[in-house]
């Protein structure tokens, strides 16, 4: 009975937290561009809470605060167990950042503040308190929500809107001599009511001065004077004389300066006026939140961090100036056109152990998916395997179907991408088809199916040809042809080719013309110009290697290649779509070996790495309607995991200070 009690009791704490949590994401407006989530408590829990003190004692942080050196990061008021929030929202006017968390000690809170000023009550139960221009920070007993504000200069570079908000822009240019109201008009603006206020730091680079060519002068001819106004002469003679004192351009230089002072002025008094309506929403509550469908793809699963994009697409668009690019209008392209097929994208930090792991995803429209499993529909040739050995120091594997990539290219094209040209989408679109047609796409995918394995394998002395130079007396040079041995990576390109005749047949001419030889089955071609390194082709049964190695050629050719497979290597192969690792320990011994010599800061950490596994980067395609790609580290092998290790190394850096 008592432990029913105990179970009962855990549920509801575990269902308490929860809404805690789900609570504070309602705080997101649902117009979020993008979104990331801390996990607290996983956090700190991982990366140990005395490592994550003695890391704060260490940079000062407790001392600039305030805080007792003895304290910890349970005593700054900050509900640790929480997890915290930053979004970016954005109009078109101005973009906002906000970084949100959960207090658990108002006062403790207070305490980290005392520096930036005194606390004023805000609205709706918050206090704020002052910080740098276009920022705010408001918190209550609860929460704590920084939010800062920028402005889209693009937005107040429009014409009509500058002027609805009192923004003139001016040039700096000579005044007519014959109106000097107007161009008072122009160089300085008459402001509203509302008082302006700008920094006196603020200073423009002043303009650069444009040379004029003089008139030209008439001559030979003989011409009668022209009869003179007197009057006008003697004033345009005092225009004149008032142009070459220079105080007359300072005037002009501080009118230009003092117009912009005022625009940037205007600028910012609306930035901030935004920011305190974007608040004041806020903290009301009266925005939407965030959909429980996007809540639920935020918080799902989570682990260290979550990045959410909601709207893969609008982000892309949101980063092309498409509305003032007008090359891109005059040829007729169409940004606001642009599709990719992409929906939602993720992307997590996480540790498993010693492991610590960058997951991606994207989110696919239905036809994009489907297409994308057909063009990667294809696994690794089996016989690959065998290459991957005890010595392999790093490998890339790549798995397309070329024949279903052939024939899905031109639609995916003309489906996501036409759409760009605007009047030319039909001569795109047909194009397209033509090539669709010219292509044959099976007979392509005999040649080279898709299938792709990059080996390196240790390393080899080579020797090289250079050239160098000697000088007689009369200092005339003469070329001279040296040879030097350099030690580099070994290499093999590796693919499947069920028809291998156009490339033989390839081959076999390049020898006729005595570009490259043949020995042994294994073609040569040699240096150019005596600078690089030559290189080997072997066609053996399915597979086309291509290498910088004739030794390396020569034992696959008799069989010999029988160094004990890399396991870990095979199953990242086997098991993805594309898979790329390179083998930490194997890199110190391989630089060393090219005489590479770190510098005296890089030492340790190199030496380190002889403790560490492999890193990865693999991608098993499309599962369900997502893309996904990981990248891995394995870092050495220590009780508290992965991210312990990594403050443990910034300590050791911090303790050399």
């Amino acid at each position: 009975m008592k432990s029913k009690f105990i179970l009962l009791g855990l549920a509801c704490l575990s269902f308490g937290t929860t809404v805690k949590a789900q609570d504070l994401i309602k705080q997101i407006p649902e117009d979020a561009e993008m979104i990331a989530a801390f996990h607290m408590k996983d956090i700190v829990q991982k990366a140990n809470a005395n490592k994550l003190n003695e890391l704060l004692q260490k940079t000062g942080f407790f001392e600039k605060s305030g805080i007792s050196a003895n304290n910890d990061i349970k005593n700054l008021g900050v509900d640790l167990s929480q997890t915290a929030y930053f979004y970016t929202r954005k109009t078109d006017s101005i973009s906002f950042t906000e970084f949100i968390f959960s207090l658990n000690n108002k006062g403790q809170f207070e305490k980290l503040l005392h520096e930036a000023g005194e606390p004023k009550a805000f609205a709706n139960g918050y206090t704020s308190i002052g910080l740098k221009a276009g920022s705010m920070l408001v918190y209550n007993d609860r929460i704590a929500r920084f939010v800062s504000a920028t402005t889209n200069t693009t937005f107040l570079d429009n014409d009509s809107i500058a002027s609805r908000y009192g923004i003139k822009k001016v040039d700096y240019v000579a005044r007519p001599a014959d109106d000097e109201d107007a161009w008072a008009d122009t160089t300085v603006s008459a402001m509203d009511s509302a008082a302006v206020v700008w920094d006196a730091d603020e200073r423009l680079a002043p303009p650069v001065a444009i040379a004029a060519e003089p008139d030209t002068i008439v001559g030979a001819t003989e011409v009668l004077p022209p009869v003179v106004d007197i009057a006008a002469a003697a004033a345009a003679a005092v225009d004149a004389a008032e142009m070459h004192d220079p105080s007359y351009y300072d005037s002009l230089y501080t009118a230009y300066e003092d117009q912009n002072r005022k625009n940037d002025s205007i600028r910012n008094g609306l930035r901030d006026k935004w920011l305190l309506n974007e608040v004041t929403r806020l903290v009301s509550g009266s925005h939407k939140s965030l959909s429980i469908a996007d809540q639920q793809k935020v918080l799902k699963n989570l682990g260290l961090i979550r990045l959410y994009v909601p709207h893969v697409e609008d982000l892309y668009r949101g980063l092309m100036p498409y509305t003032t690019s007008l090359p891109y209008y005059y040829m007729g392209i169409k940004l606001d056109k642009f599709k990719t097929g992409y929906q939602d994208g993720l992307l997590d930090l996480v540790q498993e152990g010693n492991v610590l792991k960058l997951k991606g995803s994207v989110g696919l429209d239905k036809a994009l998916a489907e297409m994308t499993k057909r063009m990667y529909a294809r696994k690794p040739n089996s016989k690959f395997s065998k290459y991957l050995t005890d010595k392999t120091l790093g490998f890339f594997n790549v798995n397309i179907n070329s024949e279903a990539y052939l024939r899905e290219m031109p639609a995916y094209m003309a489906k996501y991408y036409s759409g760009l040209l605007g009047p030319q989408q039909d001569v795109v679109e047909w194009g397209l088809m033509a090539l669709e047609i010219a292509l044959d796409e099976k007979a392509v995918a005999q040649v080279m199916p898709g299938d792709h394995l990059v080996v390196v394998n240790g390393l080899r002395k080579f020797k090289k040809d250079y050239i160098d130079y000697t000088y007689d007396d009369d200092y005339n040079a003469t070329e001279v042809k040296k040879t030097k041995e350099e030690t580099l990576p070994v290499f093999i390109w590796m693919f499947t080719s069920k028809d291998q005749r156009l490339i033989k047949k390839g081959l076999d001419m390049a020898v006729s013309k005595q570009v490259g030889q043949v020995h042994d089955g294994i073609y040569s071609f040699s240096k150019q110009k005596a600078k690089d390194f030559p290189m080997y082709v072997l066609l053996k049964e399915d597979l086309v290697m291509v290498s910088n190695d004739s030794l390396s050629l020569n034992d696959i050719r008799q069989n010999k290649m029988n160094a004990p497979g890399n396991k870990d290597f095979v199953k990242l192969m086997k098991q993805n779509k594309m898979s790329a690792a390179i083998d930490l320990q194997k890199l110190p011994t391989m630089l060393k070996e090219m005489g590479v010599t770190p510098d005296k800061q890089w030492e340790t950490t190199l030496a380190q790495l002889n403790q560490y596994g492999s890193t990865a980067i693999t991608s098993k395609g499309v599962v369900g309607n997502r893309a996904e790609v990981e990248m891995s580290t394995r870092l050495p092998q220590t009780s508290d995991g992965a991210i312990s290790y990594l403050l443990d190394q910034i300590l050791a850096e911090l303790n050399k200070k």
